[in-house]
Parts: C-alpha cells; structure tokens; sequence
C-alpha cells in the first residue's frame, strides 16, 4: 500500500512540473499572421494590434518579402511611437529583439519600405510582441 501511494505522489508531482513548464512555453508568446504590402518610397504598412503579455523581446518569422527587396521592420505601440529598433527582414528570416514595450501594452509590426524603392513590396509571415 505504501509504494502505491509514492508512486502515485512521483507520478502526480511529474504531471504537475510537466504542466508548469508546458504551460509557460506555451503562454510565453503567440504568433500571428501577416500579410501586408507597403508602399514605395518608405512607405508603412503595420500588422494589427496585440497585447504584449511580458516585458521581453518580440519576434518576426518572416516567410518572405516579395521581389527581391527587403523591408524594415520595427514594433511601435498604438500612437505609433516606436518601442524598437529597425530590424532588415527578407526571405525566411527569423529575428528577435527587444523593444521598450510594457506587458499589458498594445503593440503592433510596422514595415517601412526604402526610400529609392519603386514599387510596391508584399511580405507574408508570422510575428508575436513576445518571443514564443
């Protein structure tokens, strides 16, 4: 009788750290979705907006910038104030870094194109203002 009670409390002790730590991962972060086009000339385009939930870095899994070009990417909150620095992005690229964002803030992606582009650039891919 007494082993079966130690089995059980080791095997209900691993289900519970298991639990913690599967939940922190999966609470850490969510991706979302994008797919923007930004004008030409250093023209902007920006994703929706999300709540931060931690004070950490957010990330951008870019899956791909149409053409050959690349964007500038960079986190602003929903006045536009700009929260990080500019990242490069093209082709399957994935990049995280901080930003000065607070948990409980809304955040949103915003793209820039260069100033000498002359079209239209599209990108499709995920981002998340907290790094998953």
């Amino acid at each position: 009788m007494k082993q079966k009670q130690t089995i059980f409390l080791v095997v209900l002790l691993v289900c519970f750290c298991l639990m913690t730590f599967a939940g922190k991962a999966l609470a850490s972060g969510t991706w979302y979705y994008y797919d923007v086009t930004v004008p030409k000339h250093g023209g902007t385009n920006s994703t929706n907006n999300q709540t931060k939930q931690y004070n950490e870095n957010h990330s951008i899994n870019c899956s791909w910038v149409g053409g050959d070009y690349d964007l500038w990417a960079y986190l602003q909150l929903v006045d536009n104030t700009t929260v990080s620095d500019l990242k490069l992005i093209n082709d399957n690229m994935y990049i995280s870094w901080p930003n000065t964002a607070s948990a409980g803030q809304k955040v949103h992606m915003t793209f820039k194109s260069a100033w000498y582009d002359h079209v239209h650039i599209e990108s499709v891919g995920y981002w998340s203002p907290d790094t998953p």
